[in-house]
């Protein structure tokens, strides 16, 4: 009767001492946590270059536009936008916007005039004085009379995995113009 149970303890102590398969055991649990990790950085790593390379080229383009001293013209503008695309070898959508603060008030759009807004192939809504909300972080501080041009930029993202729930990248410059005091817009009068 005791013959059975010593086999099965002893059995069980071999079994227990044993270390053959262990290292297939533990490749089984670790190989999915670490191809799970490493999908985890490669798909942060690729929004964040993504981002980085958007938003680049939106600044390189829009510091073009706060550079020119002529009004705009819609063809200048859809250059801009194909200029951008090119420079991020993706479709995106612009807005582009000038308004000027026309009186003294709290932080935020009170006090905001929007002289024109546009947008290539009207991919997004032209910007007006309550619309201007949408942007408002993205507003600095200015002066009385002050000028800023606005500068929106959207790009469509497909992640290259589901960690990431992104499927836009958005990017919003604001800045003066450098050699004129307003940018004007050909046909409107600023």
């Amino acid at each position: 009767m005791f013959a059975p149970i010593r086999r099965l303890a002893d059995r069980l102590s071999r079994f227990r001492r044993d270390t053959r398969g262990s290292l297939l055991v533990e490749s089984v649990f670790i190989v999915p946590i670490m191809a799970l990790g490493l999908t985890g950085f490669y798909a942060f790593w690729d929004i964040y270059r993504t981002q980085n390379t958007v938003q680049k080229a939106s600044y390189a383009v829009a510091d073009m536009l706060s550079r020119e001293m002529v009004p705009a013209t819609p063809a200048f503008l859809d250059g801009l936008e194909r200029t951008l695309e090119f420079l991020i070898r993706e479709n995106a959508r612009l807005r582009i916007t000038s308004v000027r603060r026309i009186s003294d008030g709290p932080n935020g759009v009170v006090g905001l005039d929007v002289l024109w807004s546009y947008s290539p192939s009207n991919a997004m809504v032209p910007l007006n004085e309550t619309s201007l909300v949408t942007i408002e972080e993205a507003i600095p501080m200015m002066a009385v009379g002050s000028n800023m041009v606005i500068f929106e930029v959207q790009v469509p993202y497909v992640p290259v995995t589901d960690v990431l729930q992104v499927d836009t990248l958005n990017e919003v410059v604001a800045m003066r113009p450098r050699f004129l005091p307003t940018l004007c817009m050909q046909g409107v009068i600023c």
